[in-house]
C-alpha cells in the first residue's frame, strides 16, 4: 500500500535531516515494501530530492508570519513530500494525497501539526491548478 511507502520515503528525508550521508538506509526502510510500492517511494523520494529547495521556498511563501527554521522538522518534511507527490503523481487524488500526509503528521508530530498541514497543502495544490 502507498501509505507504507510515504512513511518510509518520510523517515528516509527526516533522518537525512541529522545523517546526510547514510545512503543505504531507504533500502533498509522499504525492504518490506512490495515492489511496486518500492517503485514509488523511489520516484516519491527522487521528487523531493530534485525539487528540495523550490519545497522550502513553496512552504516559507505559503506560512506567513512563519520562518521556516521555526516549522517543526516533521511538519517540513511532510510538506515537502505532499507537494512533491502533488506535483508529480497528477494520478491520486489531491484529497488523498493531503489525507495521506496529514495521517503521517498526526502519527509523527504535534497535535497543532494536522491543521497546519492541511491548510498549507490545500493553498499549495490551489496555487498550482
Amino acid at each position: 500500500m502507498r501509505s507504507q511507502a510515504r512513511e518510509c520515503v518520510l523517515r528516509y528525508i527526516y533522518s537525512k535531516l541529522f545523517n546526510p550521508s547514510d545512503e543505504g538506509l531507504f533500502a533498509v526502510l522499504c525492504k518490506d515494501l512490495p515492489n511496486n510500492d518500492k517503485d514509488f517511494a523511489k520516484q516519491l523520494l527522487a521528487a523531493i530530492e530534485n525539487e528540495e529547495q523550490k519545497y522550502l521556498d513553496s512552504i516559507e511563501q505559503l506560512v506567513i508570519g512563519y520562518k521556516l527554521e521555526r516549522i517543526h522538522a516533521v511538519d517540513k518534511c511532510v510538506l515537502m513530500l505532499g507537494m512533491a507527490e502533488l506535483d508529480n503523481f497528477i494520478d491520486t487524488p489531491i484529497p488523498v494525497i493531503v489525507d495521506e500526509a496529514v495521517t503521517l503528521v498526526a502519527k509523527y508530530s504535534t497535535e497543532n501539526s494536522t491543521d497546519f498541514v492541511n491548510g498549507v497543502l490545500a493553498e499549495y495544490s490551489k496555487k498550482r491548478q
